[in-house]
């Protein structure tokens, strides 16, 4: 009776164990870290003034028909392309690397992402021409949408002429800025929210700023837990 015991104890300890250190190793990793310096095409003035407060972001210049561009952000790594086909429209298209993909560092089975307009709240897939530059602000020179899971995508004209129209039916470039940017609203706790940053942990499809050996260390971590719970439930069911 007290082998059992002892290994029921032993049980548990892995199951806190790997439930806790995921966090802690995500904090422990970006304890020390800084705000990030990085060069992209925006104007800091405009970001400013329109209230926007960067965390990470990446700039790049985009031509029609080219191949996929990669943005390498703190929690995932998004692709973009200005192209169009028989069936899609010319456009900008983004795809998000699928939990395959990501475990294989590989584009297999991406998962198309959505754009929605902050002009007009609509959504969009692909993001069309019409569309960029109908929502084109001169105030700020970008035209700025939402890329579903969140990050920014402001889409400038590739030279300094500020002519969108011109970039987007004549000229064929584009520079495109992805960006995650803080929200006030992070400062509250949301239990779905955390759910959702630690399963997407625990699995590897986002690694939220953490080396790629770590999140493999993790996710046996995660198999170890399952292990755990499986021999938990048949300790408990024989009491």
């Amino acid at each position: 009776m007290s082998g059992k015991g002892s290994q029921t104890r032993i049980y548990i300890f892995v199951l806190i164990l790997n439930i806790v250190f995921p966090v802690l190793g995500y904090t422990f990793t970006s304890f020390s870290e800084e705000t990030q310096s990085y060069e992209i095409s925006l104007d800091p003035d405009a970001l400013m003034a329109a209230g926007i407060n960067l965390i990470d972001a990446e700039s790049h210049n985009l031509t029609y028909m080219a191949d996929w561009v990669e943005y390498e952000l703190l929690n995932v790594t998004i692709r973009a392309r200005f192209f169009s086909t028989f069936l899609i429209p010319p456009g900008l298209a983004f795809q998000k690397q699928s939990p395959i993909g990501k475990a294989f560092n590989s584009w297999g089975f991406p998962y198309w992402l959505s754009v929605k307009s902050v002009m007009t709240n609509k959504w969009y897939d692909p993001l069309e021409n019409v569309t960029i530059v109908d929502d084109w602000n001169s105030e700020y020179n970008w035209s700025r949408f939402i890329i579903e899971g969140g990050h920014h995508a402001f889409v400038t004209p590739y030279d300094t002429d500020g002519n969108i129209t011109k970039a987007v039916f004549t000229d064929g470039h584009l520079n495109v800025t992805i960006a995650k940017s803080f929200e006030a609203d992070d400062t509250t706790f949301n239990f779905w929210s955390f759910l959702g940053w630690y399963s997407s942990l625990i699995i590897g499809d986002q690694s939220w700023g953490l080396p790629s050996i770590f999140s493999w260390f993790i996710r046996i971590l995660a198999a170890i837990s399952i292990f755990a719970i499986v021999m938990l439930t048949k300790d408990l069911i024989r009491l």
